[in-house]
C-alpha cells in the first residue's frame, strides 16, 4: 500500500501546472453537470468549482460542448482504470464474469454513471458525436477486451462458443444493463443494493453460459 501511495505521489508531482489545472476542470465540470444538467451548467460556473479564472477555463476547452467531448471521451477509460473493470485472465469463465459483471454493474449504479447517461442521452439529438465518441471508447473496447478473454478460453476447451466473440462479449454486457438499470435510468428509480446487484450478475452470468435449457452435460452443473 506504501509503495503504492508513493508511485501515485510521483505520478501526481509529475503532471505539470497546466495538466492539474486542466485536470481540475474536467472533474468540476463533471460535478456540475451531474448536480445541475447540462443546460444549466455554465464557463462561470466550472471555473468557480475549479478553483481557476473563466479565461483559464477556455484556454483549455473553447466551449461547454467541447468540454462535455473531452469528458465523455475519457469518463469510460478513466473509471475502466479507476475501478479495474476488466477480464481477469486467470480466473474461469464462471468466476470471471461475476467478477466483471459486479464490478462493471457498481460502476454503473454508484460511481455517476447515470447522470452522465441521461445527459448524452439528451445531446444527442443535437449533437450525437458526443455518443459515437463514448460508443467508441466504452462499450467497444470494453467488448473488445472481453472478447479477448473469450478467445483464449475457446482456445484451451474452456468454452465453445460459435459466435462471433465481439458479438457474444456485446451481448453479455447488454445483459447486464437489463431492465433494472432501465428502469434506473428513466423514471430515478433506486439503485439497486450490493447484494441484488450480486444477484444480478449471478443470473446473467448463468444464463449467458448455460443457457436456459436443461443442460445435457452433467458436468456443467
Amino acid at each position: 500500500m506504501k509503495k503504492d501511495t508513493c508511485a501515485l505521489g510521483k505520478l501526481c508531482h509529475s503532471l505539470t501546472r497546466s495538466e492539474k489545472k486542466r485536470n481540475a476542470i474536467r472533474d468540476a465540470a463533471i460535478k456540475i453537470f451531474m448536480d445541475q444538467s447540462f443546460e444549466v451548467a455554465s464557463m462561470d460556473k466550472i471555473a468557480a468549482e475549479a478553483g481557476v479564472s473563466k479565461r483559464t477555463v477556455y484556454s483549455h476547452f473553447g466551449s461547454k460542448e467541447e468540454l462535455f467531448a473531452e469528458i465523455m471521451k475519457n469518463i469510460c477509460s478513466l473509471k475502466r482504470d479507476e475501478l479495474d473493470v476488466k477480464p481477469d485472465h486467470s480466473l474461469a469463465p464462471e468466476e470471471c464474469l461475476t467478477k466483471l459483471g459486479i464490478t462493471f454493474l457498481q460502476m454503473l449504479h454508484y460511481h455517476g454513471s447515470i447522470s452522465l447517461f441521461r445527459i448524452l442521452i439528451a445531446q444527442a439529438e443535437n449533437d450525437p458525436s458526443h455518443g459515437i465518441a463514448f460508443m467508441e471508447q466504452g462499450p467497444k473496447i470494453s467488448s473488445g477486451m472481453l472478447a479477448d478473454y473469450l478467445r483464449e478460453k475457446r482456445e484451451t476447451g474452456e468454452i465453445v462458443c460459435d459466435d462471433p466473440l465481439e458479438e457474444a462479449a456485446q451481448s453479455f454486457f447488454s445483459a447486464l444493463f437489463g431492465a433494472r438499470y432501465l428502469n434506473c435510468l428513466i423514471t430515478a428509480a433506486p439503485q439497486p443494493s450490493k447484494a441484488e446487484i450480486e444477484k444480478i450478475v449471478q443470473g446473467v452470468v448463468k444464463r449467458f453460459l448455460y443457457g436456459i435449457l436443461p443442460r445435457q452435460n452433467s458436468a456443467a452443473e
